[in-house]
Order: C-alpha cells, then sequence, then structure tokens
C-alpha cells in the first residue's frame, strides 16, 4: 500500500472455529449460474467421511412438458430389467434397483475434491461492519454419475453368460499351470503401491455408504448452523491494540520468579457478563457497561456488545444470560427440557408485554413447581395484569441498535420454531391402540344405521314422565337425584 493511499474504512475481523472440523464448500461446475437451488429437489443424500466423498439424489420432474417419458422408461429398462408385479417383488432386488419406479426419476451427484490442499481457504460473512471467518475442511466439486450405464454392461454381460451356459457342455481343455514364489515386498515397494490408482480406488469402493441427513436452506436447522459462522470469542485486547509496554511483555514473557509473584488473572470479559446476569438475572446495557471492567478501566461500547453477542440474550432490549448457563445439571426434568422451555418463556415476552403461567405449564409440560422457578429467573407477578419482565423494556437500546435486535428476534424465533418441533414429537403416538371389544360394525350399517328395538317412542316417555310425577306426589319417598347423574342415567 502506498504512503499517500488514504485508509477509507477499518474493519474488525474475527475468526470462527464453531464449524471448523465440519465446513465444506460444494462447487458444481457443469450446472449453469443462473440456476440456484431453491426448487431442486434431494431425495436421499449419503458420505463416505474417511475419504470425503459426496453422493446425492436429485429428483426429476417426470410429469414437466421437457420430460420424455418414453426415453426414461427405456433407461430404466435397460438399467434394472423389467419390472415385477407390484405384489410380487422382491425386497432385496427392490433394493439393488437403480430405479425403484421403473423410469428415470432422478440424477445422481458424486463428488471428487479438486484441491487437496484447502488449509489456506475460509468462508467470510460480512454484517454490521464485522468480518467473521471459518475456516474450511475442504472444497468438492460435484458432477453428475452414470454409474446405471455400468449395471447395464454387467446385465449384458450375466445375460451373455447365462444364454452359453445353456448350450452342450464342452470338455475343458488342458492347461499350462505356472507356479510363482512371491518375493517379500520392501517398505518402499509397499508405500508406492499403497499410493497407486488401483489401490487408491479400491479403498473408495470398500468403504460403506453412510446415510446423511440433508437440511433446505430455508430451515430452522440451516438458520442454527449459520447462526455458527459468526465468532464467539470476539472479546476486545487483541496484540495490535495493546500499548508499547503491554505488547512487549506479550512478546517476552516474565521469568519464573516474576510470574509467581504476579496477580492473578482476572476473568475474561465474557466470563464477567456471565457471572453478573445470573446473579442479577436481568440487567440493562447501561447497567453492564457501568459495572464491567477491562483491566481496571472501563470497558468500550464496541467490546461490551461483541462479548454480550457471544454470552448472553436479548429480550426487549434487556440481557438474560442463556439458558445453556443456568441448567447444566439434572433436576427433576433433564436439562434439555429446563432449556427449551425457558427459551420459549423468553420468546414469549418478545411478543407480548405479559404471560400466563397456566398456558406456560399446559405448554412446556413439566412440574409447577419448575415452571415457577423459569418465570422467577426472568419475571415477575403482577395481580393485575400477570407475569412481566423484571425490568421495564429499554425500548432506548432497541432504538440505537436495530441490527442486534433484529439479529436477537431471529435467534428466538428459530428456537421457537424447534420448541414447536419438539412438542410435535412428543405427541405422536407411542404404543399401540388396544382392540376394541365391541362387534364390527360394517360400512352399510354405518351409513344406514337400523331402529333398536327397545328404543322407547315419545308418547311412551311422556307417559312414564307424567306418572313418575303422580308417584312422587302421592306422599311416597323418592331420592334426590342431580341434574348430572341424570343425564349420564
Amino acid at each position: 500500500m502506498e504512503e499517500e493511499d488514504p485508509v477509507v474504512q477499518e474493519i474488525p475481523v474475527f475468526l470462527s472455529q464453531a464449524l471448523a472440523e465440519h465446513l465444506y464448500i460444494y462447487q458444481y461446475p457443469v450446472r449453469p449460474a443462473n440456476r440456484d437451488w431453491k426448487d431442486v429437489k434431494v431425495t436421499n443424500a449419503s458420505i463416505k467421511p474417511k475419504n470425503h466423498i459426496v453422493r446425492m439424489e436429485i429428483g426429476l420432474d417426470t410429469y414437466s412438458d421437457k420430460y420424455c417419458p418414453s426415453k426414461g422408461e427405456q433407461i430404466a429398462l435397460n438399467t434394472d430389467g423389467p419390472q415385477e408385479s407390484r405384489y410380487m417383488k422382491d425386497k432385496e432386488r427392490e433394493r439393488s434397483q437403480y430405479f425403484r419406479d421403473g423410469i428415470m426419476d432422478k440424477i445422481v451427484y458424486e463428488s471428487s475434491s479438486p484441491c487437496v490442499e484447502s488449509q489456506h481457504y475460509a468462508v467470510a460473512i460480512l454484517q454490521d461492519k464485522e468480518l467473521h471467518c471459518t475456516p474450511i475442511q475442504g472444497i468438492l466439486q460435484l458432477r453428475p454419475s452414470y454409474s446405471y450405464f455400468d449395471k447395464q454392461d454387467k446385465r449384458k454381460a450375466d445375460k451373455s453368460k447365462t444364454e452359453n451356459s445353456d448350450d452342450e457342455e464342452k470338455e475343458p481343455e488342458a492347461q499350462q499351470v505356472t507356479v510363482k514364489f512371491e518375493r517379500v515386498e520392501t517398505d518402499v515397494a509397499k508405500k508406492a503401491r499403497e499410493k497407486s490408482y488401483e489401490s487408491v480406488s479400491q479403498r473408495i469402493a470398500n468403504e460403506p455408504w453412510y446415510d446423511a441427513l440433508w437440511k433446505h436452506s430455508d430451515t430452522d436447522h440451516a438458520d442454527l448452523e449459520r447462526l455458527k459462522l459468526f465468532s464467539a470469542n470476539s472479546s476486545d485486547g487483541s496484540a495490535l491494540t495493546l500499548k508499547s509496554a503491554e505488547y512487549v511483555r506479550a512478546l517476552v514473557p516474565p521469568s519464573a520468579d516474576e510470574a509467581e509473584m504476579a496477580p492473578a488473572k482476572r476473568s475474561s470479559l465474557q466470563d464477567q457478563i456471565k457471572e453478573l446476569l445470573i446473579n442479577a438475572k436481568l440487567m440493562t446495557f447501561n447497567e453492564l457497561r457501568s459495572t464491567v471492567r477491562c483491566e481496571q478501566r472501563p470497558v468500550s461500547e464496541y467490546a461490551l456488545l461483541t462479548a454480550l453477542g457471544a454470552a448472553a440474550c436479548c429480550v426487549r432490549g434487556l440481557w438474560a444470560p442463556r439458558s445453556q448457563e443456568l441448567y447444566t445439571r439434572d433436576s427433576p426434568a433433564p436439562p434439555r427440557l429446563m432449556c427449551a422451555a425457558r427459551d420459549h418463556v423468553l420468546y414469549l415476552f418478545t411478543q407480548h408485554s405479559y404471560v400466563d403461567r397456566r398456558k406456560i405449564a399446559a405448554a412446556v409440560r413439566l412440574p409447577p413447581q419448575e415452571v415457577l422457578e423459569i418465570l422467577r429467573s426472568v419475571a415477575k407477578y403482577n395481580p393485575k395484569t400477570g407475569w412481566e419482565l423484571l425490568l421495564p423494556p429499554d425500548t432506548s437500546f432497541e432504538a440505537k441498535y436495530p441490527d442486534l435486535v433484529q439479529r436477537q428476534n431471529h435467534y428466538w424465533e428459530a428456537r421457537q420454531r424447534q420448541f414447536n418441533e419438539m412438542l410435535i414429537g412428543e405427541n405422536a403416538p407411542k404404543r399401540q391402540r388396544k382392540k376394541s371389544q365391541r362387534d364390527s360394525v360394517s360400512s352399510d350399517t354405518m351409513m344406514s344405521p337400523k331402529l333398536r328395538h327397545n328404543s322407547v317412542s315419545e308418547e311412551d316417555s311422556e307417559r312414564k314422565r307424567h306418572k313418575n310425577k303422580s308417584v312422587s306426589g302421592s306422599g311416597k319417598r323418592t331420592r334426590n337425584i342431580s341434574s348430572s347423574s341424570v343425564t349420564d342415567t
């Protein structure tokens, strides 16, 4: 950079390690750049983790006007042979079929590694004037696989072999047998053999495929994974912002005697925030800024905001500890359920000023004491309105930092959708229905039920009602029956 070139803007750069061991870049070199993956339907995905190979099955629209059904059926017939009847299918053969529906209804993509040395590459995301970088594990290029042509050739070879076996058996001709003795393989020859193309191909073919879980980019699971691209350890105090004496001390550590006499290291900014919020339950941004210290001096506003995003959660402009920091051990309820219930309560406070404890207890399905403990950690009871936050909402903070508040709201919405999915999974029936003891009724009987022979007409019931009244008025003692029991009778 030239000396006269002015600095237009300084952007802080952070390094995130949350997805460093599992982040890959997918490239599609033969797919047009103007076609995105929003409308693509992935029917199946599998991986070979040791060799880093990915396989995806992309469904085809067989009802499209650009699709030729006759050609698709011909390709499936050449690959798998004639289809058996729907009721006579063999399960083993059905698994081995490439196209199970008798038509070419999918395209298979398999990956290859164009770049072996990928430790110098990273994925970066720029937001709120911050650049967050995550190292990648590898780069994969996916191209269409035409392995069904190999299956067609194998079927033809097997068919010709079967036809030849039906001919008359001929006497085997005498063949010369040569005996060879294998030499002792040296270490150099063994390493060269292991790196050969044949050995590598055999090793890849021997590794089994493992089913993988494919999630669309618009799902809640994908949103939560994208949040991991932001660095959680972005506290202030890097070497570039240190003073000259502190920088020299960081380069040249003190001697052993001086280190023993040095005071204990002060806890980091994130640890201070976690400890404060766990004890105070709920705090405003100004209270945190006046309380937290960084090396015996007030912390900067930018450093505090960065540390808060990694150590706490925001509700109506107020900061509270994360549920994972509060519930780490087993209680009458598992920590996972307690965290989900508390996140559900915090989400409700982002939408409403007051909440109802009975509705929350019915939704989270926890013991009343546990629900009361969760509410007391963030709210107080108002006899006139219900449960409200311990502190009034900090509207000034929400107006000053709308981007940060919006990011927190996206996080709460994603957590609430996961909470709803968990409830749906728990509501699924876990036991079989008991066999009904009543006689089965045919569909005709249900459509047109017959009259019962012991039914009472309206005139008979009216006559019995008058008779009961006359009996009760004659001075005989009768039993007092409630209306509910009459209804049940």
